[in-house]
């Protein structure tokens, strides 16, 4: 681990130190609806597990490997992507964990890419579980 490994004030908004000092969503989920694994271009790597209820993200936690940036990332995704609907979680971007964090430096803004990735892998890995057990899901609608 570098010093660039270690986060300045100034460099990072507030809202990373806070994440950084009490993560959220850290664990695994038992049984889960759907389970990603993928690993940055910088050797870190993160495990999300997902149960999903109604189309919608009930529970979901992370497993970061890395550095603390991979870790305030993953987190930060997590609470980004709880609650929401399937859909909608895919189209979380890496820019909107840039955003809830307060900003990243320019050479980790891959960590960001990292957790929104693993997010999808998780989703994917959810599609293929719905699709190989033949039950097929229909989107609520109002009206």
């Amino acid at each position: 681990m570098s010093d660039d490994d270690f986060p300045v004030p100034g460099e990072v908004g507030e809202q990373f130190f806070r994440i950084a000092k009490y993560p959220k969503n850290i664990g695994a989920i038992k049984n889960p609806s759907g389970r990603g694994t993928a690993v940055g271009v910088c050797g870190d790597s993160i495990e999300v597990s997902l149960q999903i209820e109604m189309e919608n993200i009930a529970d979901i936690k992370v497993l970061p490997r890395g550095c603390v940036y991979t870790l305030v990332c993953a987190s930060a995704m997590s609470e980004l992507a709880k609650g929401r609907n399937v859909d909608q979680a895919l189209d979380l971007e890496p820019q909107d964990v840039v955003n809830a964090l307060g900003g990243l430096p320019e050479d980790h803004l891959h960590c960001a890419r990292l957790a929104v990735n693993t997010l999808g892998e998780a989703i994917a890995d959810y599609y293929r579980r719905v699709s190989q057990s033949g039950i097929i899901i229909t989107p609520l609608t109002d009206g």
